[in-house]
This record gives C-alpha cells, sequence and structure tokens, in this order.
C-alpha cells in the first residue's frame, strides 16, 4: 500500500461520519487526540473473542466508553 489508496473502515464505524482528517498521515510531532475508548481492555475483549479491531460492532466499542 503506498498510502494513497484508501483503507476498508472499521465495521464499527460504517455509516457514521468520519471525524476531519480520518485518512490523514499521523503527525509524530503533536500530542495524539483521545480516542474516548479504553484501548487496552477493548484489546483484550477483541483478543477474548477471537476478532480483529476492527471486526467489533458499535454496541461492542461503546461498552469500554470512557
Amino acid at each position: 500500500m503506498n498510502g494513497t489508496e484508501m483503507r476498508p473502515l472499521p465495521r464499527f464505524l460504517k455509516g457514521e461520519p468520519l471525524p476531519a482528517g480520518y485518512y490523514d498521515p499521523p503527525n509524530p510531532y503533536v500530542s495524539a487526540p483521545s480516542c474516548h475508548v479504553n484501548l487496552p481492555a477493548l484489546s483484550y475483549y477483541a483478543k477474548k473473542t477471537g476478532k480483529k479491531l476492527t471486526e467489533l460492532t458499535k454496541e461492542e466499542v461503546k461498552q469500554f466508553a470512557i
């Protein structure tokens, strides 16, 4: 992938408006914005259920909102 191709959306973002700059490359010199999700717990849940993070539904992700 050369960076100009669009990646498929995660399942939990389908039908949702994307935040501005969603496909922009990350800038390592600025602080990352908060994603409002407990990522370690969400990652553990995905691994425990045998899914990838991109395969989780909105309902599953909402369980880990902070």
